[in-house]
Parts: structure tokens; sequence; C-alpha cells
């Protein structure tokens, strides 16, 4: 069986798949056609972004997996910052109860929890770090001095120490204040 490789069908397999070489026999291509032509429509629908993306960029030739996988995220992050700014509208506006609005209300004041609790978590490792560094010792050289103050037991753990030894140890308090 003759095909023409530059079809319309073959073009449109060739972009639905992302591939360039074509099946070598009639019944993988009839069935991968099949559940192409089955699907393209909403694939399409849920592909526009990335779609838009490979028209701004004519060198990119993503797989249908792809193109899905980066379609879902950019769809998620729209959805999200959507469902943000109609979170904002709770100082103006709420929607009434079961529907769309105050669903997106909702889900935006969980991702504003969400959004500030990363940030809180951020910020609170950076100051630390920043922190512990303002800690470290250096030599005349700028060569860190590895001069790590020795760990002492708590006392409960003295106490089983000398419990298990049979020994008392002694307390040296310190009068420093």
């Amino acid at each position: 069986m003759k095909l023409n490789i530059n079809s319309n069908t073959a073009q449109l397999y060739r972009w639905f798949y992302g591939t360039f070489k074509m099946p070598e026999s009639l019944c993988p291509y009839f069935w991968k056609l099949f559940l192409m032509w089955a699907v393209i429509l909403p694939y399409s629908i849920v592909c526009i972004p990335s779609i838009v993306m490979e028209k701004l960029d004519p060198s990119e030739n993503p797989t249908t997996g792809e193109r899905l996988c980066i379609s879902s995220v950019i769809w998620v992050v729209l959805i999200g910052a959507l469902s943000m700014l109609f979170s904002i509208s709770l100082f103006w506006y709420t929607y009434p109860k079961d529907t769309l609005g105050m669903d997106l209300q909702v889900l935006g004041c969980v991702l504003w929890i969400i959004a500030v609790a990363v940030g809180i978590w951020n910020g609170t490792k950076w100051l630390i770090e920043k922190w512990s560094e303002s800690k470290i010792k250096y030599d005349e050289h700028g060569r860190r001095i590895w001069n790590p103050e020795p760990k002492q037991d708590s006392i409960i753990v003295s106490f089983i120490k000398a419990s298990y030894n049979k020994y008392c140890p002694k307390i040296d308090w310190n009068h420093n204040k």
C-alpha cells in the first residue's frame, strides 16, 4: 500500500505523536490514526497553551505526553492564579454558596495560606543560615576555623550513665553571668 508522506493525515499523525518516523506497517498506523481521530478535539483543547508555545518556538517538537504535561502545568498555574484573585474579591463580595465563584474563593484562600506558609518557611531557613554563618570563626587568612565546642550529655543521659557505671558524677557549677 502506498501512502503520501506529505498528506494531511500523515502530517497530523507526526504532529500528534511528536515523531518524524512513520510506522512501517499499516496495522499500527491504522490503530494509531483511529485513536488520534477519536481524541484529537479534546486533546487540542486541553493542549492549547502548549500549542501556542510551539507556534512561538517552532524548533520544539514535543511528544503527546510532553504536550499534555506542559499544558496541564500551565492550566493548574492559571487556575491557581485566578482563584487567588477571586479570594482577593472576598474583601468586596462573597459569592453565593455552591457556585463556582465561591469554590474559587475558597481555593484561593487555601493557596494564599500555602504561599504564606512556604514563604515563612523559606524565610526562616534563610535567616537561620545567615545567623549560623555569622557564628562561624575565620583565621587571618580567611579560612574557616573548625573548633566545635564539645557536646555535653544531658542530665538524664549523665544520670543513666552514672547509674549503669555505679558512680556519682561531680557537678561543676558555672558562676559566670
